[in-house]
C-alpha cells in the first residue's frame, strides 16, 4: 500500500510515518501517488482520490479483509494480541500488520476508536 503522511506537527507525522513503515507500506511523497493519506481525520482519504464517508460523515479508507474482520471481532472481545495470535494462529507480528492495516482503513488511532468505528459501519457486532 502506498502511503502519504501528513500531520500537523512534525512528531506526529514522524510517529504516522514510522507506523506506516513497521506496517510494511511504502512512504510516497505526494498525496496524488498515495492509496491512503494519513493524518488528521478530516484529511483521510480512500483509494483513487475519492472521498467516501459513512452516514455520520465519518471518512473510509477501505475496506477490511476477512482476516482483518476477525482480528477487530476479537479486539471488540477486548481480546490482547497475544491472544488473538494463538486463536488464529498467526504470530503478535502479524497481529500488529492487521492493526496497523484496520487503524489505517477505519482512520482510528486507538483500538478503542477502531471498535468504536467497527460498531458503527456495521463491521462487528457488540
Amino acid at each position: 500500500m502506498r502511503v502519504f503522511v501528513t500531520a500537523a506537527s512534525a512528531a506526529d507525522q514522524r510517529r504516522l510515518r514510522d507506523e506506516a513503515r513497521r506496517a510494511g507500506w511504502r512512504l510516497v511523497d505526494a498525496p496524488d501517488d498515495a492509496d491512503v493519506v494519513l493524518g488528521p481525520a478530516a484529511e483521510w482519504r480512500g483509494p483513487a482520490g475519492g472521498d467516501r464517508r459513512d452516514d455520520d460523515g465519518e471518512p473510509l479508507v477501505e475496506s477490511l479483509t476477512p482476516r482483518e474482520r476477525e482480528v477487530l471481532g476479537l479486539l471488540a472481545d477486548g481480546v490482547g494480541n497475544r491472544e488473538i495470535a494463538h486463536a488464529l494462529g498467526i504470530s503478535e507480528h502479524t497481529v500488529k500488520f492487521h492493526l496497523g492495516a484496520i487503524f489505517g482503513k477505519l482512520g482510528a488511532s486507538t483500538r478503542t476508536e477502531a471498535v468504536r468505528r467497527g460498531v458503527r459501519l456495521g463491521l462487528i457486532d457488540l
